[in-house]
C-alpha cells in the first residue's frame, strides 16, 4: 500500500506539469472558422519543477529496485532447496551446506547475479539526482526550500536500506562465485598427483559484507550497517540469517517509503492548485 502511494503522488508530479493538449485538427467548434495560432506556457513553481525533474525519476527507480529485490528471497529459498539435493553426493564441497554446488543452487546463484547490476544502476543513479545541487538551491521560497530538504533526506534513506539489500545479494554472489574459482579445477588434482585421494583444498570463509566505493558518488549520510541488521554479523551466515535480513530490510524500507510518499504527496497537491 505504501509503494502505490509513492507511486501515485510521483504520478501527480509529473501529470501537473504537462501542458493541455490542442486538437490535432486545429478547428474550433465553430464552423468553418480557422483557429489563430496558440501559445501554450506552463507556469510552475521551482519546488514543483523539481519535483518533476529530479524527485520523479528518482522515485521511479527506487520503486524498480523494490520489485527486484523482492525476488531475491525466492532464489535464497531455492538455493537452500539445491543444497538438500547436494548433500551427501559428490557435488558437495567440505561438507559445507551452503557451499554445495548443484544444478538447482546454479541456476539460483545466476539469477541472483542478474539482480544486481539493474539495483546498483538505479541506485546509483537516483542518489545523483538526489545528490545534484539544483535540487535544493534557494527558490526564493523558505519553506519550499524545506520540503526539498526534507524529501531529499527521506529518499536517500530509503537509498540507504535498498543499498543494505544490495550488499547481502551480492556479498552472497560474490563470494559464491569467488569460491567456484577457488575450487576450479580440484577434481583433477588427484590424476596429476598420481593419487586417488580427494583432499580438498581448505579455505576460509571470504568476507561478503564489503563497502563499495562507486566513484563519482558522494557517500550517502544515511547508508547503513549491514552488521547492525538483526540476526547478521560480519563474515559466515547460514542462508536462513540472510534472509531474515532481507525481509527486515524490505519492511524498513516500506516505512521510510511510505513517509516520504506522504511528503511528496503534500507538494503534489500545492503544485496542482
Amino acid at each position: 500500500m505504501q509503494r502505490v502511494v509513492l507511486l501515485f503522488t510521483c504520478a501527480l508530479a509529473c501529470a501537473v506539469l504537462l501542458p493541455l493538449q490542442a486538437r490535432p485538427d486545429n478547428t474550433v467548434d465553430s464552423a468553418g472558422a480557422t483557429p489563430p495560432p496558440e501559445i501554450y506556457h506552463v507556469v510552475t513553481s521551482a519546488l514543483c519543477a523539481r519535483l518533476h525533474e529530479r524527485v520523479r525519476p528518482a522515485v521511479a527507480m527506487i520503486l524498480q529496485n523494490d520489485q527486484k529485490i523482492a525476488k531475491s528471497p525466492p532464489l535464497f529459498k531455492r538455493y537452500a532447496q539445491g543444497t538438500m539435493t547436494g548433500l551427501g553426493q559428490d557435488t558437495a564441497q567440505n561438507g559445507d551446506s551452503i557451499y554445495t554446488q548443484t544444478p538447482e543452487t546454479r541456476m539460483a546463484l545466476q539469477q541472483m547475479s542478474y539482480l544486481v547490476l539493474p539495483i546498483a544502476r538505479n541506485l546509483i543513479s537516483a542518489q545523483t539526482l538526489l545528490d545534484d545541487v539544483k535540487l535544493i538551491e534557494p527558490t526564493g521560497n523558505p519553506n519550499d526550500d524545506a520540503k526539498l530538504a526534507q524529501i531529499k533526506r527521506q529518499l536517500l534513506e530509503t537509498i540507504a536500506f535498498q543499498s543494505a539489500s544490495l550488499d547481502l545479494i551480492n556479498g552472497f554472489v560474490q563470494t559464491l562465485q569467488m569460491g567456484d574459482l577457488q575450487h576450479a579445477g580440484e577434481e583433477y588434482l588427484s590424476e596429476i598427483q598420481g593419487s586417488d585421494t580427494n583432499t580438498q583444498i581448505a579455505h576460509e570463509t571470504p568476507n561478503p559484507w564489503q563497502d563499495p566505493n562507486t566513484p563519482g558518488l558522494a557517500p550517502n549520510p544515511y547508508s547503513l550497517d549491514v552488521d547492525q541488521i538483526p540476526g547478521l554479523s560480519i563474515g559466515y551466515n547460514p542462508l536462513k540469517r540472510i534472509v531474515e535480513g532481507l525481509s527486515w530490510l524490505q519492511e524498513e524500507t516500506q516505512k521510510r517509503e511510505d513517509v516520504a510518499g506522504k511528503t511528496i504527496g503534500d507538494v503534489v497537491i500545492q503544485c496542482g492548485k
